[in-house]
């Protein structure tokens, strides 16, 4: 089978920036190709007009073979494309326009995000998605360098700006190890549940979806156990004040980055 590189070179594609994302896909997706899966793209290309557009479809349906097609574009596009394409119009945080694509498509296997590029359209949009995400499916952020970008959102001075997306799925990092917190007050989420990998390259996102079933060799119920029987109420004590202690502190710690903002 070709690689993705070479589809987009036969089919005249030259984005620049998203051969740059060819090695990360086929590395990540190539034993999808002959699949029958359902895949979402959202953003087009083309801008306003209708009859421009749809050069990264072109190449994903080639690449893959038997997949079903959903791309969803802010403009209205009347593209002459593979009849596994569907095309639906509408904002990319619109929860009812992405929850009609998802009543056609049901479940997806693949999601894209080459959309806005706007930071809150970035985190509001997988938080509307990827609970619609199979699990063992993918998950990709796009051009992620708007994190950065006072114009979108971002914040290239102040880099835990919490509002940026590249700060949002940082905080899954710390999420898929919630298991590991020593920190009894911490419980899982969604995410802390659902994601077992996340890859940050530049520019690029790439989350996968499956149950999250690690599970820690030290802590129990996210606490070190005490060992030994010497002291052992006062020590559990001290441990309770101990842990009291650091609650207090991380919420104070969290207001004073909310001020920051």
């Amino acid at each position: 089978m070709e690689p993705l590189e070479k589809i987009a070179l036969k089919l005249g594609h030259r984005k620049q920036e998203f051969f740059h994302f060819f090695k990360h896909y086929d590395a990540t997706l190539s034993h999808l190709r002959s699949e029958k899966i359902s895949f979402l793209e959202i953003g087009i290309g083309g801008s306003k007009d209708p009859k421009d557009g749809g050069h990264s479809l072109k190449i994903w349906s080639e690449y893959f073979s038997k997949a079903s097609l959903y791309a969803l574009d802010l403009y209205y596009k009347d593209l002459k494309l593979n009849s596994r394409i569907k095309i639906f119009q509408g904002s990319q945080i619109d929860k009812k326009v992405l929850d009609n694509i998802h009543n056609v498509s049901g479940d997806f296997d693949i999601i894209i995000d080459d959309g806005s590029h706007k930071n809150s359209h970035q985190i509001e949009t997988f938080k509307i998605l990827f609970p619609k995400l199979k699990s063992g499916g993918y998950y990709f952020i796009e051009d992620v360098q708007t994190s950065y970008y006072l114009s979108d959102g971002g914040d290239g001075f102040y880099l835990n700006n919490k509002k940026t997306a590249i700060n949002f799925f940082k905080t899954m990092i710390d999420r898929i190890h919630q298991v590991e917190h020593e920190n009894p007050y911490s419980k899982p989420d969604y995410y802390s549940k659902n994601i077992t990998e996340i890859i940050f390259v530049p520019n690029l996102i790439i989350i996968k979806k499956n149950e999250n079933k690690s599970k820690s060799h030290i802590l129990i119920n996210n606490q070190k156990p005490i060992k030994g029987q010497s002291l052992l109420t006062l020590r559990k004590i001290l441990k309770i004040l101990k842990y009291n202690f650091h609650y207090i502190r991380s919420k104070i710690y969290y207001l004073i980055d909310y001020f920051k903002i």
